[in-house]
C-alpha cells in the first residue's frame, strides 16, 4: 500500500491467514498468536502482550515491555460490547481513554498517555490506513462496512459486506459470523444512548468521576473532603457499573415510563444484584464492607434523546 504522501506499507500473512507482520516505511512490527487471538506484539521500540477474558474476545489486560521485572500491566475498561474504553495503571490512573462513534470510529481521544490499537472485539487499529483488520478482513469504521464481502458467502447474509445488524448490541470478532452481545437492547438499556454511562456523563452525570474504579485511599479521602456524605462507594470497573446499571434499566422499564409521564424531576431506584458489584466504607471506619445493592438516581433531561440520564449510581452494602 501507498499513500498520497509517499508512506509505504506492506503485509504478511500466515498458510491461515493471520497476519504476522507489518511493515510501515521499513519498520517492522510482528505478531504473534493463539489460535484466533492476537495475544503480542513485537516491534524495535516495544514489546506488548495482551490478556483476554476466558473463552472470549473482550481484552483484560495489556502488559507491556519484557520480562517480569521490565513488564509494566495496564488494564482494560469495557463497555457493554467489549470495546475498551479506557486503560487504567496499577495506581488506578487512567492512561488512555476514548470516546466513539456508533460503527466504532474514536470520535475523541481523551488520554493518550499510551497507544491502545484494540477496537471492537477482535479488531485492531492500522494508524497508517485508518482500517481495522478483522482477522478475516479489513473493516472501515467510517462508513462501518468491510472492504472485502464475507468469505461464508450467502452465509454471513445477503449484505455480505455489512459490519453487524446493529453495532449497539451485536460483534464480529473474526469477520466471520456476527453475534450478539449478552447485554440487553431497547429503550431502557444503557447501549441506546450511544456510548453506555460516558453518554449520560457527558450529560452532567458523575457516575464514573465518583464511583467506578476508585481505590481504597481514594474512598477514605472522600469521606474527609465530604464530611455530609455517610459513606463512600465504588464499583469494581467500568464493565461492572455498565452491566449492573444495565440491568436496573432493563428490570425498571415500567418504572421509568411512569416517571418519565409524570411532573417528578428525579427518580430513585434501588435493586439487590445476585453478587457483589463494589465495596464501600461508612464514615468512621477503615474497613470496606461489599456492595451487593445498585443504588441508582436518574434525573429528567430533555437533552437526551431518551429524556432522562443517569446522575449517578453506586454500590450499596
Amino acid at each position: 500500500m501507498t499513500k498520497p504522501n509517499g508512506e509505504t506499507a506492506g503485509y504478511r500473512y500466515d498458510p491461515f491467514g493471520r497476519r504476522i507482520s507489518k511493515t510501515v516505511d521499513g519498520k517492522i512490527t510482528e505478531f504473534f498468536w493463539q489460535g484466533d487471538k492476537l495475544i503480542a506484539e513485537h516491534h524495535a521500540d516495544c514489546h506488548r502482550s495482551y490478556i483476554y477474558e476466558p473463552g472470549s474476545f473482550r481484552p483484560l489486560a495489556l502488559l507491556e515491555g519484557f520480562g517480569p521485572k521490565a513488564t509494566t500491566p495496564y488494564h482494560y475498561q469495557l463497555d457493554h460490547l467489549g470495546t475498551p474504553q479506557e486503560l487504567t495503571d496499577t495506581a488506578g490512573e487512567i492512561v488512555w481513554s476514548a470516546h466513539y462513534r456508533a460503527y466504532g470510529q474514536i470520535a475523541r481521544l481523551d488520554v493518550g498517555k499510551i497507544d491502545n490499537p484494540l477496537r471492537f472485539q477482535g479488531q485492531y487499529f492500522d494508524q497508517e490506513s485508518g482500517l481495522h483488520y478483522n482477522r478475516h478482513r479489513y473493516y472501515n469504521p467510517d462508513i462501518g462496512r468491510y472492504l472485502t464481502p464475507d468469505p461464508v458467502k450467502l452465509a454471513g447474509g445477503v449484505n455480505g459486506y455489512r459490519y453487524v445488524p446493529n453495532p449497539t448490541g451485536w460483534v464480529d470478532p473474526l469477520g466471520l459470523s456476527c453475534k450478539k452481545t449478552s447485554c440487553p437492547e431497547g429503550p431502557y438499556s444503557v447501549i441506546v444512548p450511544g456510548g453506555g454511562l460516558a453518554a449520560h456523563e457527558a450529560a452532567g452525570g458523575h457516575l464514573m468521576e465518583k464511583h467506578v474504579g476508585r481505590t481504597d485511599q481514594q474512598l477514605l479521602d472522600r469521606l474527609r473532603r465530604e464530611p455530609h456524605i455517610p459513606a463512600a462507594s465504588t464499583f469494581h470497573d467500568r464493565a461492572t457499573a455498565e452491566l449492573a446499571i444495565s440491568k436496573v434499566l432493563d428490570n425498571n422499564q415500567e418504572k421509568i415510563k411512569d416517571f418519565l409521564q409524570g411532573n417528578n424531576q428525579q427518580i430513585v431506584i434501588i435493586q439487590p444484584s445476585q453478587e457483589p458489584i463494589g465495596k464501600s466504607f461508612r464514615k468512621n471506619t477503615t474497613t470496606s464492607v461489599p456492595g451487593k445493592e445498585v443504588y441508582l438516581i436518574i434525573r429528567r433531561d430533555q437533552k437526551m434523546h431518551i429524556g432522562y440520564r443517569i446522575h449517578t449510581g453506586f454500590p450499596n452494602p
